[in-house]
């Protein structure tokens, strides 16, 4: 499928405004401009939001109350390469995935690289997760009803945060909900050959993203960095993975849908036609894209609230 012509149209603006390569700037200014692009602010009201910490780490995050009589909570990691983003880059996100389904959502703001190199970013999400069950009376939330949700190094997050909650014996989130996540090294796909270069994320931002997250070449084989090399998927939870037709990520979103599929988890592997990486930030210009968030989060909604 061609891609979505609202995509077509914001590529085409990308490439004219003729962005500096990310290894040429400084890291407070790259994520100045990436954390501040205005095709990622949008307008959703819901009921309540409260900045809040997590733990004795004081984790920053932002708690978004929808209204309602739902005792679900969605834990939210937001992308950016591990490198930027923050809670009001993805303030938009959060505030729909609430809106559509009806749970609460807590959005983790954990510490980003080249100043916290991997695993510092997952053991974040691991505290935030443990702290959420902890907490389940005061946030007013059911605590087998809690999903881990992110995208791109948010889905990395996720995913990695679920291998981790298993290998520890924690109870498991209910489900893990992965957009376009970023799963491991992959030299020869399809989708990173055919779209490595003019789809928004380039191969060589993703050798630089984990240039700046790994301490060393190891780490790129550990699996709560490479979730998708894992040696064991069972005991997983249910997940519903979310890729982009033009992204370069594609296919090992799909192969991991593959995998988490033989292994026994009740997977939903979701295609979104015509988009490319980083959709979800781009809702208020591509339609299309609010239309495919709006149903997963539908979706997500449905899937924590049954019983």
């Amino acid at each position: 499928m061609a891609l979505d012509p609202d995509v077509a149209r914001l590529l085409k603006m990308f490439s004219e405004l003729k962005m500096p390569n990310f290894r040429d700037m400084d890291i407070g200014d790259l994520r100045n401009v990436m954390n501040n692009n205005p095709f990622m602010k949008e307008q959703i009201a819901i009921g309540r939001t409260t900045d809040i910490s997590i733990g004795e780490s004081n984790i920053p995050a932002r708690l978004y109350e929808p209204g309602g009589s739902s005792k679900s909570l969605i834990l939210y990691f937001h992308g950016g390469g591990f490198v930027f983003g923050n809670l009001d880059s993805h303030d938009a996100v959060c505030r729909r995935a609430a809106r559509e389904s009806g749970s609460k959502v807590i959005s983790v703001d954990y510490r980003l690289a080249p100043e916290h190199k991997f695993p510092s970013a997952v053991d974040d999400a691991f505290i935030a997760y443990e702290w959420a069950r902890r907490n389940a009376a005061k946030l007013n939330i059911d605590p087998e009803r809690i999903a881990l949700a992110g995208d791109s190094a948010g889905g990395n997050i996720s995913a990695a945060v679920s291998h981790m909650i298993r290998d520890r014996g924690l109870e498991k989130p209910r489900l893990q909900i992965l957009f376009y996540p970023a799963l491991g090294p992959d030299f020869f796909s399809e989708s990173l050959r055919e779209f490595s270069d003019g789809f928004f994320l380039t191969k060589d931002q993703i050798d630089w993203f984990g240039e700046m997250y790994l301490g060393n070449r190891e780490d790129a084989l550990n699996p709560y960095f490479s979730p998708i090399l894992h040696h064991d998927l069972s005991g997983l939870p249910e997940a519903i993975i979310v890729t982009g037709e033009h992204d370069p990520l594609r296919d090992q979103g799909e192969t991991y849908v593959s995998r988490l599929g033989s292994a026994g988890i009740p997977v939903t592997g979701i295609r979104a036609m015509g988009m490319i990486h980083g959709f979800l930030n781009f809702t208020p210009v591509v339609p299309a894209a609010a239309g495919i968030a709006d149903m997963v989060w539908s979706l997500v909604g449905k899937k924590l609230d049954s019983r």
